[in-house]
């Protein structure tokens, strides 16, 4: 893993630490703060670098600095505003630091990746043409039976969430989607 795939711009410090991105070019240019300068000339702080300064100077080190290993999640839905919505929701606040997101509008696509790469998390629509929420939560359990299951429908109907009971589903958010409450499932669903 390069340096690049772990590091931090001066703007994701700045909002990361809730300061100035100019104190943080102030810190690096001091030697303050460790950082290697791109070739257009930007600096980037490595993660361990990061949690050493901020150990030095006694300073607190954000939750999402502390995991060793970004948790998969997987979302499947057919609507493409929803996929995008995700999107723009995990490219958020600490979001990224946490979770790497991978999407898909094509169940059977979905089906063939979560199989191969076991997700701790599924984001999952009910109604999709090919193949169901009901479908893939059956074959979820069976090709990776720890990858949690969220289901997210615009259809949360008694009959539909009594149907699901069969399929140890986490937690059933209806849409549309209140991001508070997706935020907070999705971090009890990951503990």
């Amino acid at each position: 893993m390069g340096i690049f795939d772990e590091s931090y711009s001066s703007i994701d410090l700045a909002r990361i630490l809730g300061i100035h991105r100019v104190t943080v070019t102030n810190w690096i240019k001091k030697g303050a703060l460790k950082a290697i300068r791109t070739p257009g000339g930007r600096y980037r702080v490595s993660k361990e670098d990061l949690i050493s300064f901020l150990d030095a100077h006694g300073m607190p080190i954000p939750a999402f600095l502390r995991v060793k290993e970004k948790k998969l999640v997987v979302a499947v839905d057919d609507d493409e505003m929803i996929l995008t919505l995700l999107e723009e929701f995990f490219s958020t606040d600490d979001m990224p630091y946490i979770y790497k997101l991978e999407t898909f509008s094509n169940p059977i696509d979905a089906a063939l990746f979560i199989g191969d790469q076991k997700p701790d998390l599924i984001l999952l629509d009910l109604l999709m043409p090919e193949l169901s929420g009901f479908d893939m939560a059956e074959k979820i359990q069976k090709a990776s039976p720890h990858s949690q299951i969220i289901v997210l429908t615009g259809y949360a109907t008694d009959e539909n969430i009594a149907k699901l009971k069969n399929y140890n589903i986490y937690a059933v958010i209806p849409k549309p989607l209140n991001l508070k409450i997706l935020k907070k499932t999705i971090e009890n669903a990951l503990i």
